[in-house]
């Protein structure tokens, strides 16, 4: 895991360096994508760059080339078979401090491995806690942009409560999960926030929607209201990192009795399957 890459040198994590004039440090001007490794093979890859290439589309980037060889590289490299990769390209070193960027200047790009254990299936059955908070982030949240500022507050406001995720209210509609996407089930019905720029379109939560209606489930994505959210008959958060996470409890609103949703769980299960036989 000590191993990583950056600007076309693999190097021991504690031997890389990057300019304090690099514009990712100044402004955190760049973006991200955290990719799983599942046996040593990398997991919905072309889905995470297609994604990065948006995302570097609307920061007004040019698409990096060559970064599938330099995954495939790191996981040889790695002696671990479960991981993420974590990539990290930002607009690069610039001589002045400038909020106007140069055209001529080349991208820093980092790529390293991350071990983040998934939640053990006994952790998913007893379910999580969650709190609700207004999306005071920037209005480009569909952009995986490095600048998490606003989303490393939330996250931390849930977990000096107890919480797993804080989940995001915005003109009390349901965003997103500080580091997450979020499902609901009412009726037997699962609803999902449409995508916008106000949340990030999850690879894993497109994964999920594809598995849901290849399962004859029903998911629908639609505005989800804060009261919805709290009327849930189940809840769950997705991402990368964890796909499933029961919600049971949001506030001081019990969901679904206090145990993870019978639909939640089949869920997890076809998605554990899916992965276990990518």
């Amino acid at each position: 895991m000590d191993e990583i890459y950056l600007n076309g040198s693999f190097l021991p994590r504690s031997k890389a360096q990057i300019s304090i004039m690099d514009r990712g440090f100044l402004f955190g001007d760049g973006v991200y994508e955290l990719i799983p490794v599942f046996n040593k093979k990398v997991f919905l890859l072309d889905e995470h760059l297609k994604r990065l290439k948006n995302s570097l589309n609307l920061i007004q980037m040019n698409e990096i080339k060559g970064l599938d060889k330099i995954i495939n590289t790191l996981i040889k490299k790695n002696i671990k078979n479960t991981f993420f990769i974590y990539l990290h390209i930002t607009r690069g070193v610039q001589s002045s401090r400038n909020h106007i960027y140069s055209e001529n200047i080349d991208s820093t790009i980092l790529l390293m491995c991350e071990d983040y254990p998934a939640f053990s299936e006994n952790l998913i059955k007893k379910g999580f806690q969650a709190t609700i908070q207004d999306d005071f982030r920037w209005m480009k949240s569909n952009i995986k942009s490095i600048s998490l500022l606003g989303n490393v507050l939330l996250k931390n406001h849930a977990s000096s409560n107890g919480c797993y995720e804080t989940l995001l209210v915005r003109n009390k509609r349901l965003t997103e999960g500080s580091t997450s996407n979020v499902f609901i089930v009412k009726d037997e019905i699962i609803y999902t926030p449409k995508l916008s720029n106000e949340l990030l379109p999850g690879v894993t939560r497109g994964l999920l929607i594809k598995l849901i209606n290849q399962n004859n489930l029903k998911v629908i994505e639609s505005d989800i209201y804060q009261l919805d959210l709290i009327n849930a008959d189940e809840v769950w958060c997705s991402s990368s990192t964890n796909a499933v996470v029961p919600i049971v409890k949001v506030d001081d609103n019990i969901i679904n009795d206090g145990k993870a949703g019978s639909i939640t769980m089949k869920v997890y299960e076809i998605t554990q399957d899916f992965i276990i036989n990518f």
